[in-house]
């Protein structure tokens, strides 16, 4: 019976790695590059620390064109 656990555990893990395997293959045919935990984290405190920036932006800086342009580009999805 144990024979039978590991058998489907070992399956498991296999096409987990296999369907893993392609669509890293096909990411890297269309341009993608592998990014390391640290890197995600880097862009994703980046994106983070813009966003506030822009908002207390238009907090410090009154309702002038410049802040409200910022305002507005805090919400639109940032460009890649």
């Amino acid at each position: 019976m144990a024979w039978l656990v590991w058998t489907v555990l070992g399956l498991v893990v296999g096409v987990c790695l296999a369907v893993g395997w392609r669509y890293d293959r096909d990411a890297r045919r269309r341009g993608a590059t592998p990014h390391t935990g640290a890197a995600m984290g880097a862009d994703a405190r980046g994106r983070k620390l813009e966003t506030l920036r822009r908002s207390s932006q238009q907090v410090m800086g009154g309702a002038t064109p410049r802040s409200q342009d910022a305002h507005a580009q805090t919400w639109r999805r940032p460009t890649r």
